[in-house]
């Protein structure tokens, strides 16, 4: 075959791949420019478009390789240097992503998005600098926010006397002292919760700051007092209990989830496998929600934390700047600091493992191992606790680097060692979208679930759930091999016209 052959095939990969991009199919984007590079790997475009589609999909590694590659063959490929920024950033690393966004912008210096960008990078290694200079000079408090918080601090705020309904009645907790210890909320109930769905959410309200700080406060103690993996057992809690995907501040389809499959009650648990806030420009309203339901159904609403629920990925991924823009920072601060005591997973009926992310790479770590991870605190960039937020499975047997760039990628084999060893069924996990809202991988030994349909406005995937309901199961729907589990799928509705991450002063939009 010819150079000249060789370079159409390339090209006809390559302009496949633009046209699948621009109908927003990013994974079958990456696969044909892929193909265009195993044609003709000297074309710097090739890398960086497929960079451009791995963005898309968070897989930041990738993108971060592909955009050096197209930097390699071609230096002055400005559109690589702006990727690799991005990619660095959705990595956090800040200081690198910094030094290609400010190429950029030597090139294009009204580039909106590098400029949205490096001010989110300088943000954050400021932050990073003065969390440093607290650490060393040893006056970082200790004291946690939702333990501490006093009533009477919130004496000046007027917006609870504007407020119209249902009240809260709050008790300030103190210790033997009489030192304040947190707050409490005595009168949650179904009605407060209705009220405050439809007459303040859905009218784009918000509710006072002290009723936040006390739902937040009381839902951290509950969250703090459970397992770092919690038993559950569906006869404990009414015969069913509903798993659920990432939600990524979509409330109008929560809402619709709990509509169209039952709302929380004591006969039907649910627990929300992780990343609730983010993304969606209604993380507040989804958080405060499901800490509602938490207090007054402490044993039928669970949440496990996700990768999203950090500090980190919520400066750069919109929850921050969203609760300083309906709240302040000190709710933000009560939200971070209350992510810290969520549990990191949960076993249900001792057959199925509920983790956002995966299996951690040290075939050696056991379940209890798991029970044991001191979570209260930011995960580390390394280990198992980082590892159960971030990790993916892939197809092929063994470990692989994580196209995220954390965690890594574990394949059918791991899975099934993990299983055989600690007893178990199935991993539930959660993490990446799949366009048909559940996908049975692994043999059937892993089961992904993602509930934010249509994830941010544009996937045009569906939602999933997983009801785990002992002999009640619809078997061979969707792939399921399991007469325990029955799985649904629904799609996404309408909401306002507000864009994700529309409150975001400089997060990642990609």
């Amino acid at each position: 075959m010819t150079s000249a052959e060789i370079a159409k095939i390339a090209l006809e990969h390559k302009n496949t791949g633009n046209d699948l991009f621009k109908r927003k199919e990013y994974a079958q984007a990456v696969d044909a420019y892929t193909k265009a590079i195993d044609a003709d790997s000297s074309q710097s475009v090739f890398f960086s478009n497929r960079a451009f589609a791995n963005l898309k999909l968070d897989r930041f590694q990738s993108a971060l390789d592909d955009s050096t590659k197209a930097i390699e063959l071609d230096p002055s490929n400005v559109k690589a240097y702006h990727r690799r920024g991005m990619s660095y950033a959705g990595l956090l690393e800040f200081g690198q992503a910094k030094r290609d966004l400010l190429v950029v912008l030597r090139a294009k210096p009204s580039d909106a998005t590098a400029k949205q960008t490096l001010a989110l990078c300088e943000s954050m290694l400021q932050r990073e600098r003065f969390e440093r200079a607290i650490r060393a000079s040893g006056s970082e408090s200790s004291e946690k926010l939702c333990r501490s918080l006093s009533l009477s601090s919130f004496a000046g705020n007027t917006d609870v006397n504007k407020y119209e309904g249902t009240r809260l009645e709050i008790e300030q907790v103190s210790d033997d002292k009489g030192k304040p210890k947190g707050l409490r909320v005595l009168n949650m109930s179904k009605e407060f919760i209705s009220h405050v769905v439809k007459e303040v959410f859905l009218r784009g309200k918000s509710l006072p700051k002290v009723y936040v700080a006390a739902i937040v406060s009381h839902a951290e103690s509950i969250f703090a007092a459970e397992a770092t993996i919690v038993d559950l057992n569906s006869d404990e809690v009414g015969g069913k209990i509903s798993v659920c995907g990432d939600t990524h501040g979509q409330f109008y389809d929560v809402l619709n989830l709990f509509k169209t499959f039952g709302k929380v009650s004591d006969d039907h648990a649910y627990l929300f496998n992780g990343d609730f806030v983010d993304r969606g420009s209604w993380s507040c309203e989804v958080a405060i929600l499901f800490y509602c339901l938490k207090i007054l159904y402490p044993k039928r609403l669970f949440l496990n934390r996700g990768n999203h629920e950090t500090n980190n990925m919520n400066k750069v991924y919109g929850f921050e700047d969203e609760c300083k823009y309906k709240y302040s920072q000190r709710i933000f601060n009560l939200f971070a600091e209350s992510f810290e005591a969520l549990p990191l997973g949960a076993v249900i009926n001792n057959d199925y493992l509920v983790i956002h992310g995966g299996i951690v790479s040290d075939e050696s770590v056991t379940l209890d191992d798991m029970k044991r991870i001191d979570r209260f605190h930011q995960p580390p960039r390394d280990g198992s606790f980082m590892e159960l937020l971030w990790s993916d499975p892939q197809e092929n047997d063994g470990l692989g680097p994580s196209q995220r760039g954390l965690g890594y990628a574990f394949g059918p084999d791991i899975t099934a060692k993990f299983l055989a060893k600690n007893g178990l069924k199935k991993v539930i996990r959660s993490h990446e979208v799949r366009m048909g809202g559940v996908q049975f991988e692994h043999n059937g030994g892993l089961i992904t679930v993602f509930s934010a349909p249509n994830y941010c406005d544009n996937q045009e995937n569906l939602g999933g759930i997983v009801h785990v309901c002992p002999g009640k199961g619809n078997k061979g729907v969707l792939g399921n091999d399991d007469e325990n589990l029955f799985i649904e799928t629904f799609t996404a509705v309408e909401h306002p016209d507000i864009k994700p991450m529309a409150y975001s002063n400089g997060g990642i939009g990609f």
